[in-house]
C-alpha cells in the first residue's frame, strides 16, 4: 500500500477542490506512467528513446514468462503429474 500511495503523489496531480473537473484524474505532465524513479543501479537510459526500447524489452520478457508458466500449467493438468 506504501508503494501505491508514493506512486500516486507522483504521478498524480493534486485535486482542487475549488476546480476538480479540471483537476480529479489528471496525470503530471512530466510523468511517465511505471518510473516512480525507483533505479538504485542506475540503469534507466537517460536517452528517451533508449528508456522506450529497455521498457518493451522488459515487457516482452514478462510475457514470455507468463507463457512458460502457463505451458508448465497446462502439462500438470494434462499428464496428472507436479513439475
Amino acid at each position: 500500500a506504501t508503494a501505491e500511495l508514493k506512486r500516486a503523489q507522483i504521478g498524480w496531480v493534486e485535486p482542487d477542490f475549488s476546480k476538480w473537473t479540471k483537476t480529479l484524474w489528471t496525470l503530471r505532465d512530466n510523468y511517465y506512467p511505471g518510473d516512480v524513479g525507483f533505479d538504485p543501479l542506475g540503469l534507466k537510459p537517460e536517452d528517451p528513446k533508449a528508456f522506450a526500447n529497455m521498457q518493451t524489452r522488459e515487457l516482452q520478457n514478462g510475457r514470455l514468462a507468463m507463457l512458460g508458466v502457463a505451458g508448465m500449467c497446462a502439462q500438470e493438468i494434462v499428464n496428472h503429474r507436479t513439475i
